[in-house]
């Protein structure tokens, strides 16, 4: 149960993009409002920040950005070295679907 406004807000920001695409899981879901909420930045958001930001492992969310990726919501790409972390950018016309707002 949601503790702060901020995670009230959180919370209805996820039902909401859920009830718009049924499709997404809920991690796919929460790693989309996670990149909505992040500064633009035109080599995107690392997926190891994204982990560490929402507390999760690493590994669940390389598995949520595939997943995005392969339905056109981001694009990804390595971040470089022998690092596994990718660089995930919301495709602009994703960040215009109803419940996802930048």
């Amino acid at each position: 149960m949601p503790d702060t406004p901020a995670d009230r807000h959180l919370q209805r920001a996820l039902n909401a993009l859920q009830a718009d695409h049924p499709e997404l899981d809920p991690l796919a879901a929460l790693v989309l409002l996670a990149l909505a909420s992040s500064p633009s930045s035109e080599k995107g958001v690392s997926s190891a920040l994204l982990a560490r930001r929402l507390d999760i492992e690493h590994a669940l969310i390389l598995r949520a950005c595939t997943t995005l990726e392969e339905a056109g919501w981001v694009s990804t790409q390595p971040a470089g070295g022998a690092s596994p972390a990718l660089r995930v950018c919301l495709i602009a016309s994703a960040g215009d679907q109803p419940g996802l707002s930048r």
